[in-house]
C-alpha cells in the first residue's frame, strides 16, 4: 500500500509539472491587453508555441483568446480551426464567462460564413446563460444579434436588443458604444414609426453627443430624417432651409431632403435635390431610394417615368426579399424557443410532480392533525362531558345536603318552636292544674261527698302534688317518678275510667249530671270523659281496645240528639263541658 501510495503522487507530480505556467502568464498578459491593445494581445499569443500546450484547459483558453484577438483585430475568419478547442472544453466545462464568450465567438464566425440561422442559434444559447460576469461581452453579442435582426427586417428585436446593449454600455461606462446602440435604436424606431419612443431615445442621444464626437455625422443624419418623419411642415421647412446654406453634405442627407421636400408639397425642390445624388453612391441600389425615386416622378406629373421607376422598385423588392427569406433567423429562433419549451416543460413537470407529492404529503399531515386534534377534542369533550356529570352530581349532592341541612335545621326549629309551645302549653296547664288542685283540696274538706269521691279526689290531689313536685325541682329521677306513677295510674282502665268520671262529677257536675239526664250509662259517661280529657276519637279506642267504638258513639249521638254527621263527637263533648 505505501508503494502504491508513493506511485500514485509521483503521477500526480509528472501530470502537475507538465502543465506550463509561463505560457498561463503568457496568457494572462495577453488578454489583459485585449481592450487597450489588441495588436499587442495578439502578437503575444502568436509568440506561444502550440507544441508546448499539454493540458485541455490550456489549449481552450488559448483558442478563445486567439479567437477574440482576431475579432478584436478586425481579422474576420470562417474556420473553426482556432476556436474548436474552446468549443470542446468550455461548452462543457467552462464558467459562465467562459460559456458566454465561446458561444458568441462561436456565432461571429458563423455569421461571417453568412450562416444566419445557425449564428442567431448561438447567440440564443448565449443569451440563455445566467451568472455572467463578462457585461462587455454580452453586450457585444446583443449587438452582433442585432445586425442579424436588421438584415432579416425584424425591425422590433432589432431595436430591443440595441437599447440593452446601451443600457449596459452605459453600466460599464462605455459611452461610445452606448451612443452606437441608442443610435441604432433611434434609427429603427424611426423605420417603425415609432413616434414617442424615438423622440425619448434621441433625447438621451443628444445628452451624450458633446462627451461622444465620433459619431456626429451619422448622428446629423439621423436627426434629420427624425424631423421629416415626424416633424411639423413649419418644423420640416426650418430644416430643409437650413440644410441648403451648408456648403456639402452626404447622399443620405441628399435622399432626406428629397423627402422632405415631397413632405411640404415642394415637387420640384424634391427632385432637383434627388437628381443631385451621386449615382454610383451606394445608396442608389437601396430600397429607400428606389421607393422615393416614383414618388418624385409622380409629383412632378412623369407618370411614365414614375411607373417605370415603380416597377423597378417592385424588382428591387422581390430580390430583397428572397435575401430576407434566406437570412431570416425565425428558424433558428423557433428551434431555441421549442428547446425552450422542452425544457420548461420537462422543469414543468418535475414541478408538478414534487408539487403533487409536497401537496399529498401535507394533505396527509393536515388530515393527521386534523384527526389528532379531532380525537383530542372529542377527549377533551368526553373528558369535560364526564367532569359535567361530575359536577352535576357534586352539586346536586350539594343541593341536597343543604336540603337534608335545611330540613334538619327546619326539624331543629319546629322541634324548638314544638318545645317552646309544648312550655307553654305545659305551663299553662300546670297554672290550670294548680288551679284545679286547690279546688279539688277544697272539695275534700266538704263532707257530705262519698267516701269513694273523696279517695278519687285524693289520688288525684296526690298526683298533681308529683307533677308540680317534677316541675319545680325540673329533675329527671323526679320527672321519672311521676311518669310512672301517672301509668300505673291510668294502667286499670276501668278504675282510672271510673275515677275520672268521679273527678269530671266534682268538678263539673252540671256536665255529669247533663248526661244522666239524658240516659248515658256510667260506661257511656266514662267514655265521654275521655274526651273530655282531650283525647280524640281513634285515641279512646286504641286506649279502650276498641276496634270499632264508633258502635257505642253511634248510641250516645242517639241519646243526645247529635246527627251522625253533624259534629265530631269530641269537639262536642269539649263545647259541651265549656258550656255547663
Amino acid at each position: 500500500m505505501k508503494y502504491i501510495l508513493h506511485i500514485i503522487a509521483l503521477c500526480l507530480l509528472v501530470v502537475g509539472c507538465r502543465h506550463n505556467t509561463k505560457i498561463d502568464q503568457q496568457l494572462d498578459e495577453a488578454e489583459s491587453l485585449m481592450l487597450s491593445a489588441p495588436d499587442s494581445s495578439l502578437r503575444i499569443i502568436d509568440s506561444i508555441s502550440v507544441a508546448d500546450i499539454s493540458d485541455a484547459k490550456q489549449t481552450a483558453r488559448y483558442a478563445l483568446l486567439k479567437s477574440m484577438a482576431l475579432d478584436k483585430n478586425y481579422i474576420d475568419t470562417t474556420t473553426f480551426d482556432v476556436l474548436q478547442p474552446a468549443i470542446d472544453y468550455y461548452l462543457d466545462h467552462g464558467t459562465p464567462d467562459e460559456k458566454l464568450r465561446t458561444y458568441f465567438y462561436q456565432g461571429r464566425i458563423l455569421q461571417n460564413r453568412e450562416d444566419f440561422d445557425f449564428a442567431m442559434q448561438c447567440y440564443l444559447k448565449a443569451k440563455d446563460i445566467n451568472d455572467y460576469t463578462d457585461t462587455l461581452t454580452f453586450a457585444n453579442m446583443l449587438v452582433a444579434q442585432s445586425n442579424l435582426y436588421f438584415r432579416s427586417y425584424q425591425i422590433d428585436d432589432y431595436i430591443s436588443n440595441n437599447l440593452m446593449a446601451a443600457n449596459l454600455f452605459e453600466k460599464i461606462g462605455n459611452e461610445h458604444y452606448m451612443q452606437v446602440g441608442l443610435i441604432k435604436a433611434l434609427d429603427g424606431c424611426i423605420i417603425s414609426n415609432y413616434k414617442d419612443k424615438a423622440d425619448s431615445i434621441l433625447l438621451k442621444v443628444e445628452d451624450i453627443a458633446g462627451r461622444v464626437p465620433e459619431h456626429q455625422d451619422i448622428l446629423s443624419s439621423i436627426k434629420v430624417m427624425h424631423i421629416i418623419k415626424f416633424g411639423e411642415e413649419d418644423e420640416i421647412r426650418a430644416l430643409l432651409d437650413s440644410l441648403s446654406i451648408l456648403n456639402s453634405y452626404n447622399d443620405e442627407i441628399k435622399l432626406n431632403m428629397a423627402l422632405g421636400y415631397l413632405n411640404i408639397k415642394e415637387p420640384s425642390k424634391a427632385k432637383l435635390k434627388f437628381e443631385s445624388i451621386d449615382t454610383n453612391s451606394d445608396i442608389v441600389k437601396s430600397i429607400k431610394y428606389l421607393s422615393i425615386r416614383p414618388k418624385i416622378f409622380e409629383a412632378n406629373r412623369q407618370y411614365e417615368d414614375a411607373l417605370a421607376a415603380l416597377n423597378e422598385c417592385f424588382i428591387a423588392c422581390d430580390t430583397e426579399n428572397e435575401n430576407i427569406s434566406y437570412q431570416k433567423t425565425t428558424v433558428a429562433e423557433e428551434r431555441h424557443k421549442l428547446e425552450i419549451e422542452n425544457l420548461n416543460q420537462i422543469q414543468s413537470r418535475d414541478k408538478i410532480i414534487w408539487i403533487s407529492i409536497c401537496s399529498i404529503l401535507l394533505l396527509l399531515l393536515i388530515v393527521g392533525i386534523i384527526s389528532y386534534y379531532y380525537h383530542l377534542g372529542k377527549i377533551k369533550h368526553l373528558l369535560a362531558e364526564e367532569e359535567k356529570s361530575r359536577l352535576k352530581l357534586e352539586n346536586a349532592s350539594l343541593q341536597n345536603q343543604n336540603s337534608i341541612l335545611a330540613l334538619e335545621k327546619q326539624t331543629a326549629e319546629l322541634e324548638a318552636e314544638k318545645k317552646h309551645l309544648a312550655g307553654e302549653n305545659l305551663k299553662l296547664r300546670i297554672s290550670q292544674l294548680e288551679t284545679e288542685n286547690e279546688q279539688l283540696k277544697v272539695l275534700s274538706e266538704k263532707d257530705e261527698l262519698p267516701d269513694d269521691v273523696k279517695e278519687v279526689i285524693k289520688e288525684r290531689i296526690g298526683i298533681l302534688n308529683a307533677l308540680f313536685a317534677a316541675n319545680i325541682l325540673d329533675k329527671e329521677p323526679a320527672a321519672t317518678a311521676y311518669v310512672d306513677l301517672v301509668k300505673r295510674e291510668i294502667s286499670d282502665k276501668e278504675k282510672f275510667m271510673n275515677s275520672n268520671r268521679l273527678a269530671f262529677k266534682v268538678s263539673h257536675p252540671m256536665f255529669i249530671k247533663y248526661l244522666e239526664d239524658h240516659g248515658l250509662t256510667e260506661y257511656e259517661i266514662n267514655y265521654l270523659c275521655l274526651y273530655a280529657i282531650g283525647l280524640k276519637g281513634k285515641e279512646v279506642g286504641n286506649y279502650m281496645e276498641l276496634r270499632r267504638h264508633y258502635n257505642i258513639s253511634s248510641d250516645i249521638r242517639r241519646k243526645l240528639g247529635i246527627d251522625e254527621h253533624e259534629t265530631n263527637i269530641g269537639i262536642y263533648v269539649r263545647k259541651l263541658l265549656k258550656q255547663l
